[in-house]
């Protein structure tokens, strides 16, 4: 079990920060020192447990050789929602949204662990994001997964991320179009209405949404 180290310490902070759970949090649970979770988490256990590593596998309803990297590591969604036999798509940060095309380039399920398995076959170079704050509430709630096509052309009252270059930001909101201009609009009634400047740019249009329990 030693080769996988590194790997095991990447795919277990992902799994914490995505269910939004600490180390103690997480050591309570499956009933295991939270010094020995963080440990793994920092790669400073040279030899896991298999007892350690299958507790926390069935946690979060993985495979141990999920944990252990030798399998991709994809989301687990409502599989009545999406299709098993589309496409993998990554999941990647909001920072890396504005330059997804230089982010994604690499990215494979052999060197990468965050991806949703997508309906669309077709369409190309989608990435995903996770939903962040509570602009779009209560249709789109915080972790919620939006598959994004770069490609498609943004329609009045469709939903797009765009760069912000005044506030150097990505925001997720409602396009209206009225006339000229452009506007995005928060679904949030407490957060204001935003009107598209000359520097910003509409990065992609939201195709598909997941609800993301993880």
């Amino acid at each position: 079990m030693t080769t996988k180290i590194l790997e095991i310490g990447e795919i277990l902070s992902h799994l914490l920060q995505s269910h939004g759970m600490s180390e103690a949090e997480l050591g309570r649970k499956i009933k295991v020192p939270r010094a020995t979770i963080n440990r793994l988490v920092s790669g400073r256990t040279p030899d896991p447990r298999a007892s350690t590593l299958k507790a926390i596998a069935e946690y979060f309803n993985v495979s141990v050789d999920q944990i252990l990297g030798k399998q991709p590591l994809f989301s687990h969604v409502d599989h009545n929602i999406i299709a098993t036999t589309g496409k993998s798509v990554p999941i990647i940060d909001w920072k890396s949204a504005e330059n997804w095309e230089e982010t994604t380039h690499s990215l494979k399920p052999d060197n990468y662990f965050d991806w949703i398995i997508c309906e669309s076959s077709n369409e190309k170079n989608l990435f995903a994001l996770r939903v962040r704050g509570d602009s779009m509430w209560p249709q789109f709630q915080e972790n919620t997964i939006l598959i994004i096509d770069p490609n498609k052309q943004a329609n009045n009252k469709g939903f797009v991320i765009v760069y912000i270059k005044k506030n150097d930001e990505i925001v997720f909101r409602q396009l209206i179009l009225e006339g000229n201009y452009k506007f995005l609009k928060a679904l949030n009634p407490i957060f204001p209405t935003i009107q598209i400047g000359e520097s910003d740019r509409i990065i992609g249009v939201i195709i598909q949404m997941v609800n993301s329990f993880i």
